[in-house]
């Protein structure tokens, strides 16, 4: 074989060597960019004072800043199913809530302004819209106590759980609703000298199954376990806006009836709601980028807007 057709089967091995090297990134790049851009259509929820989606998407330079003064500590960064969207900041209500930190740092810290510097109120972030995604299991609606139905799920579940935490937090909550009558009598009961939070967790370490049932019969019986849950109002960092109702399905208020949360226009859907909802799975939900309809009034259910 001569040089010159050395060369050339030289060349022609480094050609098809090459080619295929080409053909098979391109190959790959298209698997790893096509499928995630057809998952890309699911709406993630964004942080307060995000654009547009079109317009975030084109904004945001995924630096990471809001991630960063996040005081809850609760935007994660999207992954490679979201296509163009990678790398961008969205939160999981369930997993953790936006709380609408007083001045937004947020919003501060981006320096594109893809989430809008012109807003600094939680009233005006304008995230998505929570719904009532769980007509049938919301604790209001069977006007069922939401500390009753909490620890009626720690008597049954206390065996697979590894911490007292959920037990201490139902009863600092309760602490707060109970009248002083009602807060001397589980003092008594439990031989409490007082109900500092420093005493109340040592109590939760120490309660046998007795202890549960007595306390689960001593909530049913108080006078706070008459008002059905208000969970998803009594959370919001937005009450004073009124963002949730609670009337019957006829309309007319009552205060100790079995009643549906209605959401209003006020809502910004930062997702508070959904993260405190005690049922299992939350009866109410966000739904991103949904807005109300300004003087519309109270928004419907999913299960009546379908």
């Amino acid at each position: 074989m001569t040089e010159e057709q050395q060369d050339k089967t030289i060349s022609r091995r480094a050609f098809l060597k090459t080619s295929t090297l080409v053909a098979t990134g391109v190959a790959i790049g298209l698997g790893a960019v096509s499928v995630p851009l057809l998952k890309s259509e699911e709406k993630l929820l964004r942080p307060p004072g995000a654009l547009s989606e079109k317009l975030f998407l084109a904004s945001c330079i995924k630096c990471g800043q809001c991630l960063q003064v996040c005081p809850p500590q609760i935007l994660k960064l999207a992954g490679i199913s979201q296509g163009f969207g990678i790398g961008t900041p969205y939160l999981v209500p369930r997993d953790g809530a936006c709380i609408l930190c007083s001045g937004l740092p947020c919003v501060l810290a981006c320096p594109t302004g893809a989430l809008d510097h012109h807003i600094s109120l939680g009233k005006d972030a304008e995230m998505g819209l929570a719904v009532i995604s769980g007509p049938k299991s919301c604790l209001s609606a069977q006007g069922v106590n939401d500390l009753v139905f909490r620890l009626e799920e720690y008597r049954k579940n206390r065996a697979s759980l590894d911490t007292e935490q959920e037990l201490h937090e139902i009863i600092l909550i309760l602490l707060k609703r109970l009248s002083e009558d009602e807060k001397n009598k589980l003092a008594d009961r439990f031989s409490l000298p007082e109900l500092s939070d420093k005493v109340v967790k040592s109590l939760a370490g120490k309660l046998k199954s007795k202890d549960i049932v007595w306390l689960v019969e001593f909530v049913g019986s108080s006078s706070q376990a008459m008002t059905p849950c208000r969970v998803c109002l009594d959370e919001c960092p937005l009450k004073a806006e009124k963002p949730i109702e609670f009337t019957t399905q006829g309309g007319n208020k009552k205060e100790s009836a079995n009643v549906l949360p209605v959401v209003t226009e006020t809502c910004v859907g930062c997702g508070v709601c959904e993260e405190k909802c005690p049922t299992p799975e939350p009866s109410i939900t966000i739904v991103p980028r949904l807005r109300p309809k300004k003087g519309a009034g109270v928004k419907p259910s999913v299960e009546e807007r379908s």
